[in-house]
């Protein structure tokens, strides 16, 4: 008797139950899931870059090879320490990587096409919002052995004006300390180590994305190299037609500007980094004599007087980052 009453009591509740839930749902408007909160920032990233070009010239305007083709493998890891958008330093990482250069007429025995291999560490820190400071340890070496351990150190300072005018063009002015601290001279024929340049410059940019929608960013790198003249010649002689001609002094080293443009591949899902592919040139104007000297000993003249002053390199390539 008990066991009826409870099936009739209990069937009758559920049924009571189960219509005051479709008349309370028939009331309701239908109410969404909340959006997934967004993916936490990355406190790692990586970058990847190879460029083909038709010369190898350093910032610095030392022209390494002009025939053939030469292929540079950029990658590494960067590790953010610090984040703060709001406080003076908005940022501190720590970063590292390798730089190889392939020369496609090199042919060396032992190790073919590898005409270079740089390591370099490094940090930066964020201030005042739109600065950014800079260091950097870097060494050069030679796989064909060209020129022994080359070991340097970067200091830099740069000013970000996107962050300040959120323009879509930007100028980005910088300056950059590069002590050469021992090792082979950096421009072949300067002093070996404890000696410098200056680099002064920009990177004027358009990012197409904020006007238009273009994942296109075109920027135009420009600067020019200053320093003591025993940075690029230690006493050399050779710059004329006698080998024994010396060299003019300059405190100017070479005078460099360009377009690249930079196109965001936004097909490739974000899961697989952020790829681009790239394409440009870059004129070199080497004001140093000493810089056309360097070339008859690198093999890319004959002689001083058929040294190359001005330089285009014609570049492309792709990468990505994450």
């Amino acid at each position: 008797m008990f066991f009826k009453r409870c099936v009739s009591a209990c069937v009758g509740a559920t049924l009571s139950l189960a219509s005051a839930s479709i008349a309370s749902a028939a009331d309701l408007s239908v109410v969404k899931a909340p959006p997934p909160p967004p993916p936490a920032a990355l406190d790692i990233h990586g970058f990847f870059d190879v460029t083909f070009a038709n010369d190898y010239i350093t910032p610095r305007g030392l022209l390494v090879t002009n025939t053939g083709l030469t292929t540079q493998v950029l990658s590494g890891l960067a590790f953010d320490l610090y984040k703060d958008p709001n406080g003076f330093i908005n940022l501190v990482n720590v970063y590292a990587g390798f730089w190889n250069d392939l020369w496609s007429e090199q042919n060396h025995p032992q190790v073919g096409s590898w005409n270079e291999f740089d390591w370099f560490v490094g940090g930066a820190v964020g201030f005042a919002k739109y600065w950014k400071a800079g260091i950097q340890y870097v060494v050069f070496e030679s796989p064909p052995g060209n020129f022994s351990q080359e070991r340097n150190l970067e200091l830099a300072l740069s000013f970000d004006d996107g962050v300040l005018t959120g323009y879509p063009l930007t100028i980005n002015p910088y300056v950059k300390l590069f002590y050469a601290i021992s090792g082979d001279s950096t421009v072949v024929v300067g002093d070996r180590g404890k000696t410098y340049d200056v680099e002064i410059g920009m990177l004027p940019a358009l990012a197409l994305k904020k006007i238009n929608g273009v994942p296109l960013t075109i920027s135009a790198p420009t600067w020019v190299t200053v320093g003591p003249s025993s940075y690029w010649n230690r006493g050399v002689t050779g710059c004329g037609v006698l080998a024994t001609t010396v060299c003019a002094t300059s405190n100017a080293g070479v005078f460099s500007t360009g377009l690249t443009g930079k196109l965001a591949l936004d097909a490739v899902p974000a899961r697989l980094g952020n790829w681009y592919v790239k394409a440009g040139f870059q004129y070199y104007h080497l004001i140093n004599d000493s810089l056309l000297l360097a070339q008859t000993f690198t093999g890319t003249a004959t002689s001083f007087a058929t040294a190359h002053r001005d330089v285009v390199v014609g570049f492309a390539g792709f990468g990505f980052g994450f």
